[in-house]
């Protein structure tokens, strides 16, 4: 199979090797990326889908994850704001008694 493969392609087995390899380098950063960004959002997987598809795109992740922090206090209670870096949207705000 691998030969049928460098047949069709053209090329000689180390660049294969190494075209493959770089594929899967490549992908395996691609969705490193992904997760550390999913992972430093202050939103829930779920609340990112911002245009309600279904999915959380790696454009979605990346709006997210570059965020900002206000804190103020509204009454009695002490909130903490999440906004986005790029237009200034608010993503979410957590209040906590004081």
């Amino acid at each position: 199979m691998m030969a049928d493969l460098r047949i069709a392609l053209r090329m000689p087995e180390g660049r294969l090797k190494k075209a493959a390899l770089s594929a899967v380098l490549v992908l395996t950063g691609y969705w490193l990326l992904f997760g550390w960004m999913v992972y430093r959002s202050p939103l829930a997987y779920a609340a990112m889908d911002l245009n309600r598809d279904g999915e959380v795109s790696f454009g979605e992740a990346d709006y997210i994850s570059s965020f900002g922090v206000n804190t103020f206090t509204d009454r009695d209670r002490q909130c903490t704001e999440y906004f986005a870096l790029k237009d200034g949207m608010r993503l979410k705000t957590a209040c906590r008694q004081r």
